[in-house]
């Protein structure tokens, strides 16, 4: 993001010095011209994608509740234990025992504490470092698999049923919202989220998040 420079006129301090001589006085002036540079406010955002990559910004650099605070919880435990079905179908490689795990899972969510919790310790980890002292904007997700958090592929068969409703839900999220990668000036890295509209006072929530 650029910001545009200003610089204010020049303000003329002026101070009067009596020197005393053998009973008379002599004024002498002394003028200051100090230049004040005031950058201009950044503009106000204008669409969902702009505002999110603003507020997260915003709630990275208030502190970890902040942050959190951005996201429907509930909605992440469903969305995670999703996206653990397309990284078994091929979108991420996975290990033996992450292989293991995943297909053992039914389609139950995460409980939302528990996602309340991982998602916190992503602030010290990468998140913090990721904003930095800011400049953030939005921005197409950098890495293959930030770009497709948002694409919601038709379960393989022999999926198990519990997660029909989860895709269900995902779509309907998805195409009220979708992924925004945000990438600041002053961090290093970026993160990629992905939104859904919701009735709040911002007007949407986030549903998830991963190091971009």
């Amino acid at each position: 993001m650029t910001h545009g420079r200003w610089i204010a006129a020049a303000s003329m301090v002026t101070s009067w010095v009596a020197v005393g001589a053998c009973g008379s006085n002599t004024a002498t002036t002394s003028t200051t011209h100090n230049h004040v540079v005031v950058p201009p406010p950044a503009p106000a955002p204008t669409t969902v994608p702009e505002r999110i990559a603003s507020d997260v910004e915003a709630a990275v650099k208030r502190g970890p509740e902040a942050f959190v605070d951005l996201f429907d919880f509930e909605a992440v435990g469903e969305y995670e234990i999703l996206l653990h079905r397309y990284d078994l179908a091929g979108r991420h490689h996975l290990s033996a025992a992450e292989t293991a795990t995943i297909t053992a899972e039914d389609g139950t969510p995460y409980p939302a504490l528990r996602e309340r919790r991982n998602v916190g310790n992503f602030y010290p980890r990468w998140v913090s470092a990721a904003v930095g002292t800011g400049g953030c904007a939005n921005a197409v997700p950098r890495t293959h698999y930030g770009q497709r958090l948002a694409t919601i592929d038709d379960l393989a068969p022999g999926t198990p049923p519990g997660y029909q409703i989860l895709h269900d839900h995902a779509a309907a999220w998805v195409a009220a919202g979708g992924v925004v990668g945000v990438r600041c000036t002053g961090g290093a890295g970026g993160v990629a989220v992905v939104w859904t509209k919701a009735a709040n006072a911002r007007g949407y929530n986030l549903i998830t998040i991963y190091n971009d």
